[in-house]
């Protein structure tokens, strides 16, 4: 391997460490959102596109039961977009979403937020 000056190096791993990690862009619902109606699926927005199949994403009730459909997937034509179906008919109250996505290099980001459907 060829020698590097320690600045250029220290640039060359600072660049690597900031690649491939995927930040929390949105949501719809957003965080706070009061619906009149019952949304139909739960969307994410992060910088970069996520391992879909090592991520989570969970929507509960106030009393902590899982209500969404257990479908997370990404979407086909926004490759930073995952969606997560619910039920056709959401009871009135308060819903919290908690995600755990896991970026191309591996790196975990966690977050959530909550929103209310309020007819």
């Amino acid at each position: 391997m060829s020698h590097l000056p320690p600045s250029l190096l220290t640039l060359l791993l600072l660049v690597a460490s900031a690649l491939g990690h995927s930040e929390f862009e949105g949501s719809s619902p957003k965080d706070g959102e009061t619906m009149k109606a019952s949304p139909r699926e739960v969307r994410i927005w992060f910088s970069e596109p996520i391992k879909v199949r090592l991520s989570t994403v969970a929507v509960s009730d106030a009393s902590g039961k899982q209500v969404d459909q257990r479908d997370l997937h990404a979407d086909e034509k926004q490759p930073t977009l995952v969606r997560l179906s619910l039920p056709a008919n959401l009871a009135p109250g308060l819903y919290k979403v908690t995600w755990t996505a896991v970026a191309q290099d591996l790196h975990v980001g966690k977050g959530g937020f909550r929103f209310h459907v309020a007819p």
